[in-house]
């Protein structure tokens, strides 16, 4: 009788045990996987921005964008041309 309450409640302690350590490495697990959607998303908005610069360098070779983004940023005409600038009225704004 005495053996069987000692198996018991050492059988008892042996689970909890296992238990605990079972519930710290899923905690861990699950952890580990959001840190792992974190990194993708990352590395998804990364891979987008890096796209974007390529096109724009791309873009920065062809003179006909250049020319565009002179036009449209700068306000640049090419020589004999008349720039006209539409300035919104009071009422407008």
């Amino acid at each position: 009788m005495k053996g069987r309450k000692f198996f018991i409640i050492l059988a008892l302690t042996e689970s909890l045990i296992l238990i605990f350590l079972g519930a710290r490495v899923y905690y861990r697990v699950s952890q580990s996987r959001y840190q792992v959607r974190e990194v993708e998303k990352e590395l998804r908005e990364l891979k987008l921005e890096n796209e974007k610069l390529k096109e724009q360098e791309r873009n920065a070779r062809n003179p006909f964008y250049l020319e565009k983004l002179a036009r449209e940023k700068l306000g640049l005409a090419k020589k004999g041309e008349i720039v006209y600038k539409i300035i919104p009225s009071e009422e407008d704004k």
